[in-house]
């Protein structure tokens, strides 16, 4: 028997052998390099994904410092993946990849909480702070045609518009530029919070309502002296109470200028005007639109020494007037009790004041008598608002030394 190529040149079969070798060789390496540790050849899609979602929520404005680190730790973890992917046999670097890969998953992971849990805090902390504005918006509107807010009334309504603008950004989830146009809402309310303020605070001062009760006092006792009749018009109440002997007799409700809790200063201002006074006039029905009318004796030479004093100051314009014609008055024909600066009461109640009083009759008009009236109480809403905004910044996420990028 022959064996297998023996019949063949020792060359032939030498070459045969090394081909039949180099095949299994070959087979051996194909299934060494074909189960190797090698990395996928597209760099995991998850990280991508991961990194635009904590950008999505705002990360990057959130925690800088943290939110660079994972951004730059993906973008090498990319060099190094298409690195190892150039090389024919994989290296030992590639376990250290996987191991980077997985921490940056994690940081990641722990990042996007973070910033979502810190977007929900923000976008809480703008609709709190936007309710607390349009509580603000509604105290400063209630102060219209009592306070003399004419001139920010159109600051009023823009700040209204920027805070209608804040809610939509706030729907749709852009709370950046919800924060942006808040900022500029409480600018806008700044001054016309200023200037509520400085006219309100004299309902509160010790001084002013030790005036205040000081006319009622002596009107008072004059009245219970002589057992005259006399009038006390409380304004922040809204009242014009009527005494005889000293002794209230009747409450009737009244009405006042726009700008009725301001004391008079000029002409057109809208104020009704503060101090003791007496009736110099009685006009009937036919002298007067008002139904009847009581003309006081404004202004006084106290009031004359203070508007000169005011020209002096430049608080009033040179060409001003100080103003006169001060009435408790009737209704318009119309059935109106609106007034520019008098007393306004409804025709029924005015028959009753108009019979009782006579020329010479006191008439005191004071804001208040006690430091607990509704103005004060308004004022104190009005100023503590503006002591506690919160500003409009979320602190930077905290991070535990263990969760640190």
């Amino acid at each position: 028997m022959r064996w297998w190529g023996s019949g063949w040149q020792p060359a032939t079969r030498l070459a045969v052998w090394l081909t039949a070798g180099a095949l299994i060789i070959f087979s051996f390496l194909f299934v060494a390099w074909w189960k190797a540790d090698r990395l996928p050849l597209i760099f995991p899609p998850q990280l991508e994904l991961l990194d635009h979602q904590v950008w999505s929520h705002g990360a990057e404005a959130l925690s800088l410092e943290q939110y660079r680190s994972f951004h730059q730790g993906i973008a090498n973890l990319r060099i190094q993946w298409r690195r190892e992917q150039s090389h024919w046999w994989p290296t030992t670097n590639t376990q250290a990849l996987r191991a980077i890969y997985r921490q940056l998953l994690q940081e990641g992971s722990t990042l996007l909480e973070a910033s979502k849990h810190q977007k929900a805090t923000r976008h809480q902390q703008l609709t709190t702070a936007l309710d607390a504005e349009r509580r603000q918006v509604r105290r400063l509107r209630a102060l219209t045609g009592i306070f003399d807010v004419r001139r920010n009334l159109r600051a009023l309504s823009v700040t209204e518009g920027l805070l209608n603008q804040v809610a939509s950004r706030l729907v749709q989830a852009r709370d950046h530029q919800a924060q942006i146009l808040l900022e500029q809402a409480r600018e806008s309310l700044g001054p016309i919070e200023s200037q509520a303020m400085a006219q309100m605070k004299r309902y509160g001062a010790a001084s002013q309502l030790a005036k205040w009760n000081h006319w009622v006092a002596s009107t008072l006792n004059w009245s219970s002296t002589t057992g005259g009749t006399a009038m006390i018009v409380l304004k922040a109440s809204r009242q014009l109470v009527l005494y005889q002997h000293g002794k209230p007799l009747r409450r009737f409700p009244i009405e006042l200028g726009f700008s009725g809790l301001q004391d008079k200063v000029q002409e057109g201002d809208g104020a009704t005007t503060e101090g003791q006074f007496q009736i110099i006039q009685k006009k009937w029905p036919g002298a007067t639109k008002f139904h009847k009318a009581l003309l006081l004796n404004y202004p006084t030479s106290e009031h004359h020494r203070r508007f000169k004093e005011a020209k002096i100051r430049g608080e009033v314009a040179a060409h001003r007037a100080i103003g006169g014609l001060i009435e408790i008055h009737g209704q318009q024909p119309n059935g109106n009790n609106t007034t520019n600066g008098c007393i306004a009461l409804n025709n029924e109640d005015m028959d009753v004041v108009f019979h009782l009083a006579n020329e010479g009759t006191p008439v005191t008009v004071v804001g208040a008598l006690e430091s607990d009236n509704w103005v004060v109480k308004a004022l104190h809403d009005i100023m503590e608002h503006p002591r506690h905004r919160t500003a409009l910044t979320v602190n930077p996420i905290q991070w535990d030394t263990g969760n640190a990028l």
